[in-house]
């Protein structure tokens, strides 16, 4: 009987919201917000892009909750936009992790190198431009999805493609992290994000409440951020259960349901 060979399937799925239009800009994410448009610009314009030093490569880092991910979606949104579907491809660093350390997991003799499988799945994708990989800190912990990282890198430039990768932490402060791949990580440029302010978390939320279509009133706006932890994703399930809280029992939402429901 023939063992069924695990393949990667790389098919890591967009959150809707995640788009340019849905993108609040402030100060801690202007700069980084132009450096993915230049990436994604033509050839003549990023070369005379003071934010885009390389046409290959861009680095994105910054604490948990800086919109690092929605960057990285966004512009992969718009890649494909205006590109097509095959030309830009989201990876999430854990979940591909965990697909490759599942396909090497075989006995030997039955298995295709890593290698072999992203090559694969790239020609699949002839016409990709854009390969956005997301929480680079994961490299520390995986020789083997450092090896598939770097074959990407190289598969890009190759082709002329463009790379945008994030993560929390700087590649130098990666322990562990093989140093031809440091080195490509740090090809562009790399910039760094900042924690929203206060007013920048209230025009998230805002524009939150605005694109869910949730009711919700100044009152219970002002009650959630300043209750609520100081986390984007939190934000977005807090709303989540409250949306679906208030249709349920059919009540108007304010701050008293919010204690309720959120247990606040």
């Amino acid at each position: 009987m023939t063992t069924s060979i695990p393949q990667l399937v790389l098919n890591f799925p967009l959150n809707p919201v995640c788009t340019f239009a849905n993108l609040v800009i402030g100060e801690g994410n202007r700069r980084a917000a132009e450096a993915v448009h230049a990436l994604l610009a033509d050839s003549s314009s990023e070369a005379s892009s003071p934010l885009v030093q390389s046409a290959t490569a861009l680095l994105l880092t910054g604490e948990e909750g800086t919109g690092k991910t929605h960057l990285l979606q966004a512009a992969v949104y718009q890649c494909r936009a205006l590109a097509g579907e095959e030309s830009a491809i989201y990876l999430n660093a854990v979940a591909l992790r965990e697909q490759l350390h599942q396909v090497v997991g075989q006995e030997a003799g039955e298995r295709g190198s890593v290698e072999q499988d992203l090559t694969r799945f790239l020609d699949r994708h002839a016409t990709c431009r854009l390969v956005a990989v997301d929480e680079l800190e994961e490299l520390a912990h995986s020789p083997l999805l450092q090896e598939a990282v770097l074959f990407l890198f190289n598969r890009m430039r190759a082709t002329g493609g463009r790379m945008l990768v994030a993560g929390q932490r700087l590649p130098q402060l990666l322990e562990g992290l093989r140093p031809d791949l440091r080195s490509r990580l740090l090809w562009g440029s790399v910039v760094v994000l900042d924690l929203p302010g206060d007013e920048m978390l209230g025009a998230i939320l805002a524009k939150m409440v605005e694109d869910r279509q949730v009711r919700c009133g100044p009152e219970l706006l002002k009650f959630l951020q300043l209750r609520l932890p100081r986390r984007i994703p939190a934000y977005a399930a807090a709303l989540d259960r409250l949306d679906e809280a208030g249709l349920g029992l059919k009540r108007p939402l304010t701050v008293p349901l919010a204690k309720e429901i959120l247990a606040l």
